[in-house]
């Protein structure tokens, strides 16, 4: 029979799991939208050069998906790392 400790452990793998594949499927996803916007930016404005923090680069469907889910991914991977923190923190 399981008890409530072994049922929460299963949901809380579960739920896990759920944050892992989310956070896979999230930064390919922006780096989707990021290709887009980097087709759509120098098609319809004609901006060529983008500047973002003092780095210009030339505005293309490559750079914006790198740009993104680089972007995404080092987000999802700190926030991560803090929760995983806090979490230790709160166990001992």
């Amino acid at each position: 029979m399981a008890t409530d400790s072994d049922r929460r452990d299963g949901r809380s793998l579960e739920r896990r799991r759920l944050a892992v594949a989310l956070g896979f499927a999230l930064v390919p996803a922006s780096a989707a939208l990021g290709a887009l916007l980097g087709y759509t930016i120098p098609a319809r404005t004609g901006v060529e050069d983008v500047t973002v923090l003092e780095i210009t680069f030339v505005a293309s469907p490559t750079t914006g998906a790198l740009y993104a889910g680089v972007t995404v991914g080092v987000f999802l991977a700190t926030l991560a790392f803090v929760f995983a923190s806090i979490a230790r923190f709160e166990d001992d």
